[in-house]
């Protein structure tokens, strides 16, 4: 029977020891996938549970390192995006503060009041109504005729277009409003919204009694109007980063170094373990013990992820160094898996080590995974040497075709598979199609101008 007690704590304690050992690689695993933000709630949650933890966050560096990101505006009239972009200005006032300012200088009895605020806590952040007016009605026990009274309301607030229900809708109250709106070009919405989406010119031309000419021009008035009127009052257009990696340069020389001063630190509370340590009891002896084992696995974890993020930033340097050194060189074709066999590290590693971490570099701050892409064959020729061009590398020949192209004759996929065919890079033309749609460039019917 002794025997067999002692056989069954044995297994009992290998089971113990297999649990927690999963346990730690479970979570050696989320912190190298971790941001800084992520890994330090994850080390502040830790301390809460084990006294013999204290976290010393890494330096704050928010307003120092950041990335400015672009909106973009709904093309409805399939012109290049370019003409839609913008910066959305950073406010602190959202689209519900703005119209419920609005509405004090309003005479209205409690009820509208009470209606319109009802509608504006209906509208989604671009400014869009997204409740029936029957259920309005029904919620407020008032008529749809009142509600609708209140809606029209709504939609002679600022910005232009709020309150709409749809699309055309927000764009037929902008252009009722606009002082400077061509002739027909309320009619050519109310009427033709869908076949000027898609660039049916022909057919509304017919229509209207009107020329190509005149439908350009209504085209480009439309592509100032914002389809999104609310999303100028969302606050967030710049994300704040801390690089997880600086290089430096010196001449040719690329140097990748870990930021240890933006990373959290982990100090252990030696003056807490040596008074509980001194009651000398079983039960305490017995949880110092298992916290203080803690604490040594999860400094390790701190460590290895630095390594691992480290190595895989060094590596990235090497495959990419004509980009670091050299201004407008383009980015080599380089795999997670290339990296991995590199470094002797699974592929899943490299990818966990790369995703939300960043690096500080002369040109900017870049995210490690942006250092990736599929590669091309690149033909070889006179000019050049056989080797592959990165899907990068695609991207930003397509852009600058179209960018320099005749918007009266725009390139089609062929035309493009053919300039790229003369700088000795192969791509079929689904490819470019398939590029095109992740660039948001429209297809060269929708592109295409007629003054």
């Amino acid at each position: 029977m002794r025997l067999e007690s002692n056989f069954v704590q044995k297994q009992q304690q290998t089971q113990s020891m297999k649990l927690m050992m999963t346990q730690q690689l479970s979570q050696s695993i989320a912190m190298l996938q971790f941001n800084m933000e992520d890994l330090t709630a994850f080390l502040e949650d830790k301390a809460l549970e084990n006294p013999l933890i204290e976290v010393i966050p890494g330096v704050d560096t928010a307003p120092d390192y950041t990335i400015t990101t672009t909106r973009k505006k709904d093309n409805l009239a399939g012109a290049d995006d370019s003409d839609w972009l913008e910066q959305i200005a950073d406010t602190t006032m959202t689209l519900s503060d703005a119209l419920k300012e609005q509405m004090q200088f309003l005479d209205m009895t409690s009820q509208q009041k009470l209606a319109l605020l009802f509608l504006i806590e209906s509208l989604d952040k671009n400014g869009y109504l997204q409740t029936e007016l029957d259920v309005v009605a029904s919620a407020l026990l008032i008529s749809e005729g009142d509600v609708l009274e209140m809606l029209e309301t709504l939609q002679g607030f600022e910005p232009a277009g709020v309150g709409a229900r749809d699309a055309k809708e927000c764009i037929l109250l902008q252009i009722q409003r606009h002082e400077r709106a061509p002739d027909k070009a309320y009619e050519l919405i109310r009427d033709y919204f869908e076949d000027f989406a898609n660039k049916r010119w022909k057919k509304i031309a017919d229509g209207l009694g009107i020329e190509m000419v005149d439908i350009q021009a209504i085209s480009d008035f439309i592509i100032t109007l914002n389809p999104k009127p609310g999303a100028e009052f969302e606050s967030e257009r710049v994300q704040y980063v801390v690089p997880d990696l600086v290089l430096q340069r010196d001449g040719d020389e690329l140097r990748v170094k870990v930021a240890k001063q933006f990373l959290p630190r982990m100090k252990f509370q030696e003056g807490y373990f040596k008074m509980m340590q001194a009651t000398q009891e079983k039960d305490v002896a017995a949880f110092l013990k298992e916290k203080a084992g803690e604490f040594d696995w999860l400094k390790k974890g701190l460590e290895q992820r630095e390594s691992t993020i480290g190595r895989v930033g060094e590596a990235i340097v090497r495959h990419q160094r004509e980009f670091f050194l050299h201004e407008g060189k383009h980015l080599q074709p380089l795999t997670l898996k290339e990296i991995a066999e590199e470094i002797d590290v699974h592929e899943s590693t490299v990818s966990r080590a790369v995703n939300g971490k960043y690096m500080e570099t002369v040109q900017g701050v870049y995210e490690l995974k942006y250092f990736f892409s599929s590669s091309l064959t690149k033909k070889a020729s006179e000019e050049s040497d056989a080797g592959d061009v990165s899907s990068q590398s695609i991207k930003k020949l397509i852009q600058q075709f179209v960018n320099e192209e005749n918007k009266l004759k725009p390139l089609s996929d062929q035309k493009i598979v053919e300039m790229l065919d003369d700088q000795s890079i192969q791509v079929s033309r689904r490819a470019i199609a398939k590029y095109r749609g992740e660039l948001n460039i429209p297809s060269s019917s929708k592109r295409k101008r007629f003054v």
